[in-house]
Parts: structure tokens; C-alpha cells; sequence
């Protein structure tokens, strides 16, 4: 499982583990996979989020923080 950061506009941060990230219209969803269902992690409206992360461990066993970038919304429109 990956780790993420979720910093806020507010100026709070979450750092959360999930096996997926995705997004709908209006808000973001950190999941995991429990018995073959997926299960909600963390869930916060788009537009209160700063900055998103996902945690890399090096080859020395060090972390590094990098940018994640939105994924593309769940059911949204495809412009091919």
C-alpha cells in the first residue's frame, strides 16, 4: 500500500495509507481493497485541497515526498 499526504487549505495534513486514489466531480477518495470490496480511507472535497503526495522509500531506506497530480474523475467526459 502507498502512502499519502493530504494537506489542506486550511492548513491541517493527513497522512494516510491506501491502495488507490481517485477522484469524482466534487471530491477525492483514498481506498483500500478489504475481501474483495473497496473501502474508504479518507474522503475530502476537491476544492479544500492544497497538495497531494505519495510517499517514495530510496534505495538507502530513506522517504522522499512527491507530487501526486489528480487522476482523472470516474465517469468523467472524454474529449476523442
Amino acid at each position: 500500500m502507498a502512502y499519502y499526504r493530504i494537506q489542506l487549505s486550511d492548513g491541517t495534513s493527513h497522512t494516510l495509507q491506501a491502495v488507490r486514489m481517485r477522484i469524482d466531480a466534487r471530491s477525492l477518495y483514498l481506498e483500500e481493497r478489504t475481501a474483495g470490496d473497496w473501502h474508504e480511507v479518507f474522503s475530502n472535497p476537491i476544492s479544500q485541497i492544497e497538495r497531494i503526495q505519495r510517499r517514495f522509500t530510496e534505495n538507502d531506506g530513506t522517504w522522499t515526498w512527491l507530487q501526486e497530480r489528480l487522476p482523472a474523475p470516474v465517469g468523467g467526459l472524454r474529449t476523442w
